[in-house]
C-alpha cells in the first residue's frame, strides 16, 4: 500500500545558508527518481512561516521508504544538511485511511 512522507525543514533568514540547503535538497531531487518504489514528490514553501519547507513523497511501501532512507548516498546529503547551523528536519510517514 503507498504511503506519503512529510519531511519539514526549518532554516535561518541567512541567505548563505539558505543556497546551501537548497543545493543539498537539489542532489536529493536527482537522486531520489532513481530509488526503488519511488512514486513521487513535492516540494513546498510555507507561506506562514517563511523559514519552513517540505517535502512531501509519495513510495509504494514504507519498506521502499526505508530502503531509501537508510543508503548511503541519502545519509551523507542529510548529514550535509545538518551540518549547516539553524536547520532542522522533521520526519513523519503516512498511509492511506479508509474512509466510511
Amino acid at each position: 500500500m503507498p504511503i506519503k512522507v512529510l519531511i519539514k525543514r526549518n532554516f535561518p533568514r541567512d541567505k548563505k545558508r539558505e543556497k546551501e540547503l537548497f543545493r543539498c535538497i537539489k542532489d536529493i531531487r536527482r537522486l531520489v527518481p532513481q530509488q526503488p518504489g519511488y512514486i513521487s514528490g513535492e516540494y513546498l514553501k510555507s507561506i506562514d512561516d517563511k523559514d519552513e519547507i517540505a517535502t512531501i513523497s509519495t513510495w509504494f511501501s514504507v519498506e521502499d521508504w526505508q530502503t531509501w532512507f537508510e543508503t548511503e548516498d541519502r545519509k551523507k546529503i542529510q548529514s550535509s544538511i545538518d551540518s549547516i547551523p539553524g536547520v532542522t528536519t522533521e520526519y513523519a510517514i503516512y498511509r492511506y485511511i479508509k474512509t466510511v
